[in-house]
């Protein structure tokens, strides 16, 4: 076995041998492993195997044109939906199509990597109802494979006695939704817990862990390409859909795509069903295939320091803020690391700046269509008059780390600027009601394109957490919607 501190290596090369594999079956079509023990809020040894799959129905399926169900967007939520299609139904074939050349390039890739237990959100919601569920597949899954993972712990911090209230309210929210073993702690306990950690009180969740969501992504992958009956394209940017009929005259949707940056050669495939899960441009692809002008995405981006070596145990657990009123930014918070590229550590960040740019992973990064497409939502307007001063806040944390770090150190004030390094940047998109808060619920829009499509529009933290929810969400709806013979499993959402 591998020890978690090789893990990084380990999950590069698995990473890279998939996206190997699915360059050379794409060809001209296309424009885990043994047992680790359970992670508690130690990291222990793990290992990494990704099986190979079946190369004779993997490499026929890279060459099929015509499936039964086509998902645009290889990030967790599309590949988790592949994978409970194939999974619940093993007559049907799927392929994912992606625009970038490898998977989880993006959202999911870029992230803090927590596994949220499900104290934030809107009792009876779908992303309570999944962000619970979701936590005890992705561990039970994780398991399974062998992924590395560390069920580490979180605390929401009360800095003052006023914040208390927050902290409560919570704890009445997260108990509700079936939040395991929630503890309001004070200063005492929490000095236990976390020495370096000063605040009035806090909120314990000790289920809450950390996992590298990109990792989960290829698994979820092998397990579609393993299966005989799935096929993954990338470099394939779908920018048109059309209803057509095939040889004997049974409907079908085209979906016609490019290389992306390209204009040609323009490339096909055709499925009976079709489900967007595209991210970052998940209204313009869904409005593509048939679906509304609206709810419409706004880019926020979000930037990490990290502990140097030496300071990477200053804390052992998640360390976060009570949140804000906004409905965005959840402040700047500390996160261990199980990550192939940052390894065992610990991020702080993120914040939560207005990006400029749908991949907008700089502060000069810039595209016109995107800064309209914002501006002309009236959403989006409310938000920032009715939040300017924290609109102003997190444009002059996202440049300044001095005043990233006064953040920072409102939680653990012992941290110091020479204790950290740059990190990475990450863009996540959210969708904004007509009064200017973001929208409290995941967002789905069925029955387009002749209720041959299903569009996944707005599906924000905590989707990677929630995926495999999400997916069995899916599933469920596309079951009902098209008409499918009922699968061996079908979770209910009332």
């Amino acid at each position: 076995m591998w020890k978690l501190l090789g893990a990084p290596v380990a999950m590069a090369v698995a990473g890279a041998a998939l996206q190997v594999r699915v360059a050379q079956a794409q060809g001209a079509a296309s424009a885990g492993g043994s047992g680790a023990p359970k992670q508690q809020s130690q990291r222990s040894h793990v290992s990494v195997n990704s099986p190979m799959p079946s190369s004779t129905a993997s490499s026929a399926m890279q060459h099929s044109r015509d499936f039964d169900v086509v998902i645009i967007g290889a990030g967790i939520v599309g590949l988790a939906t592949a994978r409970e299609i194939i999974n619940r139904y093993p007559d049907k074939t799927v392929c994912v199509l992606e625009k970038e050349a490898e998977v989880a390039a993006h959202q999911t890739g870029h992230n803090s990597g927590v596994i949220h237990a499900g104290m934030y959100y809107e009792p009876g919601s779908t992303m309570a109802k999944c962000c619970v569920r979701g936590l005890n597949l992705m561990y039970e899954y994780c398991d399974q494979k062998g992924l590395p993972y560390d069920r580490c712990g979180k605390l929401i911090v009360a800095a003052t006695e006023e914040e208390h209230a927050t902290v409560e309210a919570l704890y009445e929210r997260g108990t509700t939704n079936g939040v395991r073993d929630l503890e309001i702690v004070h200063a005492d306990r929490m000095r236990e817990l976390e020495p370096n950690v000063r605040g009035y009180s806090a909120l314990y969740s000790p289920h809450t862990g950390v996992v590298d969501f990109a990792v989960v992504a290829r698994s979820f992958a092998e397990d579609l390409l393993q299966s005989g009956r799935g096929s993954l394209r990338l470099r394939f940017e779908a920018k048109r859909f059309e209803e057509t009929t095939d040889v004997s005259g049974g409907e079908r949707i085209a979906v016609y795509g490019t290389e992306p940056g390209q204009r040609g050669p323009v490339v096909s495939v055709t499925g009976k069903h079709v489900i967007t899960c595209a991210g970052l441009y998940s209204d313009r692809v869904a409005r593509a295939a048939g679906g509304s002008r609206n709810p419409r995405v706004v880019p926020f981006r979000g930037t990490y320091y990290q502990l140097k070596e030496e300071y990477r145990n200053l804390c052992r657990m998640n360390i976060y803020p009570v949140p804000g009123n906004s409905g965005i930014p959840v402040g700047v918070h500390f996160t261990p690391t199980v990550n192939e590229r940052r390894g065992h550590g610990t991020i702080i960040g993120p914040g939560a700046c207005i990006a400029f740019h749908r991949e907008g992973y700089t502060f000069t990064d810039l595209s016109l269509r995107d800064v309209f497409d914002a501006l002309t939502q009236v959403g989006v307007m409310r938000f920032v008059l009715n939040n300017f001063s924290l609109a102003v806040t997190e444009l002059y944390r996202d440049l300044n780390k001095r005043a990233f770090m006064k953040a920072a150190q409102k939680l653990v004030p012992s941290v110091t600027e020479d204790m950290t390094e740059m990190s990475f940047a990450g863009v996540m998109v959210q969708v904004m009601t007509s009064d200017g808060n973001a929208a409290s619920d995941f967002i789905f829009e069925r029955a387009c394109m002749n209720g041959k499509a299903l569009h996944v529009r707005s599906a924000p933290s905590p989707a990677c957490t929630s995926s495999m929810a999400i997916a069995e969400w899916i599933v469920d709806v596309a079951q009902t919607d098209f008409k499918w013979v009922s699968g061996e499993r079908q979770q209910q959402w009332q």
